[in-house]
């Protein structure tokens, strides 16, 4: 029988201990020596989200978080160290679904049976609300040490719990180190202090006070405001050293006080309870004009310009406030200033006084214009910038009556940059500073008109007939730009291109309109400058096919999408070809053959000039040499440079590593530069052609004739060859014959040293014409076009 009752009871005893671990809200596990779970309870779906069973057999460790890993594998050396017990451990372990779940573990480690017992508990949401305590008490922390006040704060025992660095600094102590402190440890003066009388009686009675004392160690007042809460006491104070300095001396002596009165650098004026004056000191009489007496028979309205006393104000200042307001002050000459003006009111001998403290602001208000004038206007030439552009226009949107129009109008200059790199920066600017005049001198009061930036110009008008009005401005701003402008004593004229755009009928919006007027701006610079155009929709769409091919651009050289093409040099005496131009085609994957005249504009814009011209000198070095070698002959090779290439600094490096990559002889290497990349920066250009013509190649000016067409600078440069343009060799003239004409230049030219070879060469009749002329060479489509290499071996294979 008591067997039996022992063993039943054991029974109920192992069942109570089964259903108390299983019920338990904790996770309790069994681990062994390996790391690897025995046993958990039922708690472990509630916290990890796992089955029990689910995680039997599996280590520990690969639901830990990856950083907490080594804290663990330290806690396990430890364990089996001797340190058997660690309790309210916190970590971070993966949940089921992914998200990761804080719990503080308590482990107990048995040697004897090389096991560990642990429970853990969920604490993630109390995990998250202390690190929101703890980001709200630096966020605390960070504000009161960026108030004026010095701060501390004591509990209920009175022991030091925050204080900021001004109130450490103002009993010499390190704010830090008080923490946790007795506060009369920490500010042993304060036994003999009235302050600790006021803290007391605060914690007390649980009243917020403030009141001024005397701080004997530092020998400075101070105004302090106490806050007593459940948690003990907020301390805000500061030094009012200064403020009681000047009360005590206005009370100790009114002769003192009218010293400070008479020499304050502001105005002070002092009315009674009407508003009469009776009293202004030095300053208010030099600024107003007035003498002391004559102050003394007005009233406060008579040197205001319409401000209202107000009943409101009144009152503010009966309860002791301190207003601080704006008024535009009146002189006894009628002028008028702005003013800042401090009023209080006080009391004297039982009367009532208003003070208040003038300051002439005309300065600051002229700064503070100035720089509202210098954030939305050119600093250059006065116009508005693209900032106040826009709020203007939208005004013009918005108030612009049903059935009219509001035209945007774009205007580049056309020569300016040949202006800038001819005279020099600082008289470009004299140029946008006198077309601005211009520009400003023929639109009307309402128009709005802006500079965006370098020679780029935005006008905006109302134009009630619409684009007949909108011409008719285009054509007074053009008008306006053709009358010479003198620069460093020279006459320039400048023209311009103009894009116009037109509301509602090419956008609703200030940016709608700005582009299309943009867009058509450039189609008006494409037909040949100095007219207008307005915007039309396909406009839009050949600006983005443009943009279309600057996007393919820019990856065809490293895709290998080039290739050069030849045209033949013929010698006009035997009739036998002796060089070549190398032109470079661009065969695009999806639009086949490009025009050079599609793309090669786009490259100098975006600067992809630079390195498409440098892979068409190597490569067309390297094809000539090979030509060379497969036929045993000398062939001369052309190769244009772009005016960017030349501004390179690295050019004449970037030949002399062509040639000698390629072996090709310095002498069959032609380098053709156009006359405006000449003439852009001459000295530099002299200096580095020179470099070129000591390497041994031969310099060209291509196009000759439809630049600046002046000979002085050939004798500047080491010029070698003239071409000369189509149009040049074929132009009629009353007083010459073309023929003559161009006999005169070629026996010039010659006389320079200069061989002369003619482009665009397309019939007999010119050949002849040519030859007669004594030209030296010619090339066009009437000897051939432009060949790709095979076809050119063809030729050179036939002449051979």
């Amino acid at each position: 029988m008591n067997d039996k009752t022992t063993t039943a009871d054991l029974a109920r005893l192992a069942e109570e201990n089964t259903a108390l671990i299983e019920n338990s809200l904790d996770l309790i596990a069994l681990i062994d020596a390996e790391g690897r779970f025995q046993r958990l309870n039922a708690a472990t779906y509630d916290i990890l989200g796992y089955l029990p069973e689910e995680l039997v057999g599996r280590r520990y460790c690969e639901l830990l978080v990856e950083e907490e890993r080594p804290l663990f594998e330290v806690l396990r050396a430890n364990l089996r160290a001797g340190v058997s017990i660690r309790r309210n451990l916190h970590s971070r372990w993966k949940h089921m679904d992914g998200r990761t779940v804080v719990m503080s573990i308590s482990v107990r480690w048995c040697a004897l049976n090389q096991v560990t017992y642990a429970t853990a508990r969920d604490v993630t949401e109390q995990h998250a609300a202390r690190q929101a305590l703890d980001k709200s008490q630096q966020q605390l922390q960070v504000m009161l040490e960026s108030i004026g006040d010095a701060f501390f704060a004591v509990d209920r025992n009175w022991r030091v719990t925050y204080a900021n660095r001004k109130a450490g600094n103002f009993v010499n102590v390190d704010p830090g180190s008080a923490i946790g402190k007795n506060l009369l440890e920490v500010a042993p003066d304060l036994h003999s202090s009235p302050s600790l009388g006021y803290y007391r009686r605060a914690m007390e009675t649980g009243e917020a006070c403030t009141f001024e004392t005397y701080w004997e160690p530092s020998g400075a007042w101070v105004e302090a405001r106490a806050y007593p809460s459940e948690e003990g006491l907020s301390v805000y104070f500061h030094d009012i050293s200064f403020k009681r300095q000047a009360e005590q001396a206005l009370r100790k002596s009114e002769q003192r006080f009218r010293n400070l009165f008479q020499q304050a650098a502001d105005s002070i004026v002092i009315a009674d309870r009407e508003l009469r004056i009776v009293a202004a000191n030095g300053r208010a009489c030099s600024v107003f004009g007035y003498t002391e007496e004559e102050f003394l028979g007005l009233r406060a309205p008579d040197i205001d310009s319409d401000f209202s006393y107000t009943a409101e104000l009144g009152a503010a200042l009966q309860d002791g406030q301190t207003r601080l307001l704006r008024i535009t002050k009146r002189r006894k000459d009628g002028s008028t200033f702005p003013a800042d003006v401090h009023i209080s009111r006080f009391e004297d001998g039982g009367k009532a006084f208003y003070q208040a403290i003038i300051r002439d602001v005309t300065e600051r208000e002229e700064t503070q214009n100035r720089l509202r004038e210098l954030a939305t206007h050119d600093t250059l030439t006065g116009l508005p910038n693209r900032a106040l552009l826009g709020e203007r226009v939208q005004r013009l949107l918005d108030t612009c009556p049903r059935g009219t129009t509001v035209a945007a109008m774009f205007l580049d200059l056309d020569r300016f940059k040949e202006v800038n790199d001819s005279f020099g920066h600082e008289f470009g600017d004299i140029l946008l500073c006198e077309v601005a005049a211009r520009l400003r001198a023929v639109i009307r009061p309402n128009d709005v008109i802006a500079r965006l930036g370098g020679d780029e110009f935005v006008i905006a008008a109302h134009c009630p007939s619409g684009q007949a009005a909108a011409g008719r401005i285009g054509e007074k701003l053009l008008d306006v730009l053709t009358s010479p402008i003198t620069i460093a004593g020279q006459d320039v004229i400048i023209g311009a291109s103009i894009g116009i755009s037109l509301f509602p009928l090419d956008g609703n919006s200030k940016e709608q309109l700005f582009q299309a007027a943009d867009t058509a701006m450039y189609r008006a610079k494409a037909a040949g400058r100095n007219r207008y155009r307005f915007f039309e929709p396909e406009m839009a769409f050949a600006t983005r096919e443009r943009m279309a091919l600057e996007t393919s651009l820019r990856p065809a050289l490293a895709r290998g999408e080039f290739e050069l093409h030849y045209q033949p040099r013929i010698d006009l005496r035997s009739m036998a070809m002796v060089g070549m131009e190398a032109l470079i085609r661009w065969n695009h994957p999806e639009r086949g053959m490009v025009s050079p005249a599609q793309f090669i504009p786009i490259a100098e814009e975006t600067g992809l000039i630079a390195p498409i011209g440098r892979w068409v000198l190597t490569e067309a070095c390297l094809q000539t040499r090979r030509l060379m070698t497969e036929f045993g002959r000398e062939i001369c090779v052309s190769v244009n440079v772009s005016a960017r290439q030349l501004a390179h600094a690295t050019f004449v490096g970037e030949v002399r590593e062509a040639l000698q990559e390629s072996g090709i002889p310095p002498h069959c290497l032609e380098l053709e530069l156009t006359e405006s990349a000449l003439i852009a920066d001459i000295e530099r250009t002299a200096l580095m052609l020179r470099e070129l013509h000591g390497l041994g190649v031969k310099l060209a000016v291509d196009d000759f004739g439809t630049g600046y067409s002046g000979l002085a600078y050939l004798r500047s440069f080491p010029i070698d060859v003239l071409k000369l343009d189509r149009s040049f060799v074929l132009q009629e003239d009353e007083r010459i014959s073309a023929f003559d004409f161009v006999k005169a230049f070629v026996d010039m030219a010659h006389a320079l040293k200069l061989a002369v070879v003619a482009e665009g060469v397309e019939t007999a009749e010119v050949v002849e014409f040519l030859r007669a002329a004594d030209c030296d060479e010619a090339q066009g489509y009437h000897f051939a076009k432009p060949l790709p290499l095979a076809a050119l071996r063809e030729r050179l294979a036939a002449e051979k």
